[in-house]
Formats: C-alpha cells, structure tokens, sequence
C-alpha cells in the first residue's frame, strides 16, 4: 500500500512538473501575445495621428485652395467686366468711324 502511495505521490509530482512547465510557456506566450499587441497599440495610436495630421494638411490646402479659387473667380469677373467695356468702347469708336468716313465722304 505504501508503494501505491508512493508511485500515486511520483505521478503528482510528474503531473505538477508538467504543468509548472505547461504555465512557465503559457505565461511566456501571454507575455510575447501582449508585447505585440502594446505594439500594434502603438502602432495604430501612430497611424491614427499621422492620418489627423493628413486629414488637417488636406483641410489646409482645400481651404488655401478654396481662396485661391474665389480670388481667382474676382480676378475673372472683373476681367469680363474689362472686356465688356472694351467691348462697348470699340463699337463707339467704330460708329464713330464710321460717321466721320460718311463725313469724310
């Protein structure tokens, strides 16, 4: 009975060894486990403020551009306006023209 006992107290002891060393390699794969995923934290905190920062730059420049653009739209407005008034002062100097060759005449 004592070498029953003995053998079951071995086989315990086998089994707390095996399992010690299944915890120690579960603990170790625990730990390499949230390593990558303080990494991958990290790392997704860093694109995200990279992607802000992308996302105010393109603000910035759609707002320079959307400036530019209505400065450029003024630009053109009055130039048609130039235009038009060059356009009227040509046909008065035509029919101006045209009256002083009929006097001419």
């Amino acid at each position: 009975r004592l070498t029953v006992q003995q053998q079951e107290i071995n086989n315990l002891i086998q089994r707390k060894i095996a399992v010690d060393e299944e915890n120690v390699r579960l603990k170790n794969e625990f730990s390499n486990l949230n390593q990558k995923f303080k990494d991958k934290s990290q790392e997704l905190k860093d694109t995200e403020e990279c992607a802000q920062k992308k996302e105010e730059q393109n603000r910035l420049v759609i707002k320079n551009l959307e400036e530019e653009n209505k400065g450029l739209n003024t630009c053109c407005a009055d130039l048609l306006n130039d235009l038009e008034k060059l356009r009227k002062q040509e046909a008065h100097w035509k029919t101006e023209k045209s009256g002083n060759d009929a006097r001419i005449k």
